[in-house]
């Protein structure tokens, strides 16, 4: 551990505290700026303010972003003439919110983890630092990788397909609530975005020698089933068709996490007994 002063642990809740106040004040300031109008509004900030609090006449710029560049495009992929709905009476103000709330997350991500890091490092030994510090910003990075799969793949052919199906069936004309769509869309981009880091949590047990990479080759079975379980729970599709999608990039970057973790390995003391799994 490294050599500061130990603290109490009302010392340690006590900056934790802070830190997560601080990382509160920024998601408050980040997700404000979400709010901000489309640009038609910018001109006549009158309207902008009475549209946001009397009439309702209001679109935010994230929402506007989300809509033109993930949702329109995917709609769009089929020739059905595909029909959104307000549904109940909160769910286009909540899709603005929520909407926002997401862009939000993946602005802080980065000092998130900054925030945590700091928190964390004190308490670690110089070789866990080191093994930590090495992949943080390729844990970022793989988070938004898997943003971008799920918001650009995994979303785009599952609506294609919740459409084409919808549109097949005699007397069903395909009308989907905006609210239940955006729920769904962001839903998929961020339990991608969490299932890419397989292969950084591979790595970074690796440099710290708690586990053996054959060993954990031999449970690939078991794992993906685990796998398939767990991604079926997460992601709101019964149609399984995001869960495979979701599910391929991550035995792919699994593969490559173990297929790394034997090179790891090389430098931990048992290594030798390790390399006896080896087949």
């Amino acid at each position: 551990m490294s050599a500061d002063k130990e603290m109490t642990i009302w010392e340690h809740l006590m900056e934790l505290a802070v830190r997560l106040r601080r990382v509160l004040v920024v998601s408050v300031i980040v997700f404000l700026l979400t709010l901000m109008p489309t640009p038609q509004h910018f001109s006549n900030p009158a309207q902008f303010l009475a549209g946001f609090f009397v009439t309702g006449n209001f679109t935010t710029l994230s929402y506007d972003v989300f809509y033109r560049y993930i949702i329109k495009p995917a709609l769009h992929m089929t020739d059905v003439n595909v029909m959104l709905i307000s549904g109940d009476v909160f769910t286009p103000f909540n899709a603005l919110l929520y909407v926002s709330f997401y862009f939000t997350v993946l602005v802080i991500v980065p000092y998130l983890v900054y925030e945590i890091w700091a928190y964390v490092k004190p308490a670690l030994y110089p070789h866990e630092i080191r093994a930590v510090k090495k992949y943080l910003v390729f844990g970022v990075l793989l988070f938004y990788l898997g943003n971008l799969y799920g918001l650009g793949l995994i979303s785009r052919y599952f609506l294609r397909f919740l459409i084409d199906i919808s549109s097949v069936l005699p007397g069903v004309t395909p009308i989907f609530n905006i609210g239940s769509v955006i729920d769904t869309v962001i839903q998929i981009a961020l339990w991608s975005g969490v299932f890419f880091e397989a292969p950084i949590v591979v790595a970074i047990l690796s440099e710290l020698c708690m586990i053996n990479p054959w060993s954990l080759a031999s449970y690939r079975p078991v794992i993906y089933a685990i796998s398939l379980i767990i991604i079926a729970i997460f992601t709101p599709d019964a149609t399984l068709v995001s869960v495979f999608l979701t599910f391929i990039p991550f035995a792919v970057l699994l593969e490559v996490g173990i297929a790394y973790s034997k090179k790891i390995v090389r430098k931990c003391p048992d290594y030798a007994y390790m390399a006896r799994g080896r087949r």
